[in-house]
């Protein structure tokens, strides 16, 4: 306590003396954060040399930390055994934990908080239990001690002294908000100067923007006062301990002061600052390390402006961002539930992005709310124990989870009943599974597409008696090329028919097709080692073959585009579908009688060599064999014709 405070303590007006005490102890809470990163960091360090040291030099000038004696506290950090280390500074870096700890607890003490007798008691027994730290000498279990974030209790492991500061923290914003002079825009402030309030509208607007997507959770109360040469605006985000942001704004930066236990958290709440020309601390790129699990992570930002339009816009900004944070480790489990880690993080950066959040999702049942919708929409679909991501696909599933979470807010801002936003989740889902079944269908068509393109070049080669040397391996070439394109769509369809409730007869058409394209690619290869001029009267023979092949896939596709339109109601396109079917098994006895013809046809040829007839014999099988796979599949695809007319 300065002389001045003294004074006044004694004079016993602590009404004038409560606001100098508060300040002091939130500059004292920034030290001790910052002194329990700087012995985790070292503690780091000794642990694994190889890792960068940071000394930390404008976090420690911006809390008072600035002693040269600290700026070899983590690179000078080494292991002296298996349970000693050696941190520079580690013995007055303790000390000062110890004095500010005394600066947390004045104002309260002052104030007569009734927290204050129940902290004090704390104090002193973790005060009494520090490690002494001679020659600068720790073991890594006092870090941890000291670090830990654990909350007492069964299972929570004792008392700590970060514990403590986030208690005490928690209990000086609470004290800040009550003798607060003024409240501006809902923020409790006191000792402000003029210049200081515009920046408080400013920075309640962005928060007063999109705190509605809390959907009444508890948090984002705000204070704000002056201390020193700079405004220092607190928020608690959602009432957790450890889970606090400290602002400091001068005119012409804004210095972010943030902490959470989840390090994941941190590095999302970096992420909501993307663009916006912030310099984070190195430490909040620091791996995880032997020494604490559950340590927290301090990280701090600083944005430099150049006029105060920017700094207004920024702390609007700033302030817009913190609800974001509120129950997000409990969103992202959630929706771990159906995705990876990393895109269940993306899903809540895409959320915050365009103003959704993820309160809703979670007002709304969070992962039961697509269970509920998969066991209603899907039920069949999805078979026992596959995660949802594996069967809609990665980046479908993304997308579905995104709408669920853009529905569940704004339905809930909209006063949607929470029926009513399960029935279009639902109806999200069951389409996301129709489009499939189109989705299906759409590739077989391309599949379709490829193999008579592959028809139409060997019946080019026929017609033309292309048997030259120079021409047949082209046409091997070319074959092989579309058989391995066709080779893909066939895996991206049977990937995609996982999807479609009921979906075997489909699988059953795209296999029968990617069959049609194989017996094409082999008769490619047939026609290629024939003798050369061989070949004339085995294509007079295999023409009309050729050309029922050719109308067969054009009749698949004709029958393939009109499904495609089934689930839309449309019975004109059912029966194009069936008409074009009955074509296509039709095709396939036109194509046993043209079978026999050519066959009759090479057989009555004379020829010197015998290699010409016989070639010609398993073309004309390949290519009648074509047509049978080519029928399955119209017969595969009419059965899923009639389940759709039956529903």
């Amino acid at each position: 306590m300065t002389e001045k405070n003294q004074i006044v303590h004694e004079l016993g007006e602590t009404s004038l003396l409560l606001p100098t005490l508060i300040a002091d102890a939130l500059a004292a809470n920034d030290r001790l954060k910052l002194g329990l990163t700087l012995l985790q960091e070292a503690g780091g360090h000794a642990v694994d040399p190889t890792r960068p040291a940071n000394a930390l030099a404008a976090e420690r000038r911006a809390t008072g930390l600035d002693d040269p004696q600290f700026d070899s506290t983590i690179a000078g950090a080494k292991l002296l055994g298996t349970d000693r280390l050696h941190v520079p500074g580690a013995q007055p870096l303790i000390a000062g934990l110890a004095r500010d700890l005394g600066s947390m607890l004045a104002p309260l003490q002052a104030a007569g908080s009734a927290s204050f007798a129940a902290l004090e008691k704390r104090r002193s027994a973790l005060v009494a239990a520090l490690p002494k730290a001679e020659r600068d000498e720790l073991a890594p279990r006092d870090i941890e001690t000291m670090s830990s974030a654990r909350h007492d209790g069964p299972g929570g492991g004792p008392d700590s002294l970060h514990r403590l500061v986030m208690d005490a923290h928690k209990a000086i914003n609470a004290l800040a908000a009550e003798s607060a002079l003024e409240e501006i825009d809902g923020a409790r402030v006191h000792h402000i100067d003029d210049a200081d309030r515009p920046r408080i509208k400013a920075f309640m607007s962005g928060l007063h923007r999109t705190a509605p997507l809390a959907f009444g959770h508890p948090g984002l109360g705000t204070t704000a006062a002056r201390s020193g040469t700079r405004l220092t605006i607190q928020n608690d985000i959602g009432e957790t301990d450890a889970h606090v942001i400290v602002i400091h704004v001068e005119p012409a930066s804004v210095t972010i002061t943030y902490t959470d236990v989840h390090r994941r958290r941190a590095r999302f709440f970096m992420s909501l600052f993307d663009g916006k020309d912030v310099g984070w601390s190195p430490l909040a790129e620091r791996q995880a390390h032997a020494l604490s699990s559950d340590a927290f992570h301090l990280v701090t930002g600083r944005h430099v402006v150049a006029n105060e339009a920017e700094l207004l816009a920024f702390l609007e900004h700033l302030g817009s961002r913190l609800v974001f944070l509120i129950d997000w480790n409990k969103a992202r489990k959630a929706l771990q539930t159906f995705v990876g880690k990393q895109q269940a993080v993306d899903i809540l950066a895409w959320a915050a992005a365009h103003d959704h959040g993820h309160r809703g999702f979670l007002e709304l049942g969070g992962a039961d709310l697509v269970f509920e919708a998969v066991r209603r929409a899907a039920g069949g679909r999805i078979p026992y124990g596959v995660r949802l991501d594996a069967a809609l696909g990665a980046a479908d599933c993304v997308r579905f989870l995104q709408r669920v979470l853009r529905l569940g807010s704004e339905g809930l801002r909209g006063n949607r009943s929470a029926r009513l936003i399960r029935d279009e989740v639902q109806a999200e889902l069951a389409q996301l599974f129709d489009t499939a079944e189109v989705a299906v269908l759409t590739l077989l068509v391309r599949h379709l597409g490829v193999t008579r393109t592959l028809m139409s070049t060997i019946a080019e080669h026929l017609a033309g008696d292309a048997a030259a040397a120079t021409a047949r391996p082209s046409l091997a070439r070319r074959a092989k090329q579309m058989e391995e394109k066709a080779d893909r769509l066939t895996l991206q369809a049977r990937e995609t028919c996982a999807r479609v409730q009921g979906g075997e007869p489909l699988r059953l058409a795209v296999d029968a097709v990617e069959n049609a394209t194989d017996a094409l690619d082999e008769a490619a290869f047939l026609w290629t080692l024939a003798p050369t001029g061989a070949l004339q009267a085995s294509s007079a023979a295999l023409g009309e073959l050729a050309d029922i092949v050719i109308d067969s896939i054009s009749q698949l596709v004709r029958a393939a585009e009109a499904a495609a339109c089934l689930p839309e109601g449309n019975r004109v396109d059912a029966a194009a579908a069936l008409q074009a079917i009955d074509a296509v098994t039709t095709a396939e006895r036109r194509a046993d009688a043209a079978e026999r013809t050519a066959m009759a046809a090479l057989m009555a040829q004379p020829a010197s060599d015998t290699r010409a007839p016989l070639l010609g014999l398993e073309v004309a099988r390949a290519l009648e064999g074509a047509t049978d796979h080519l029928a399955h599949a119209a017969l595969a695809l009419r059965e899923r014709v009639l389940a759709e007319l039956s529903r």
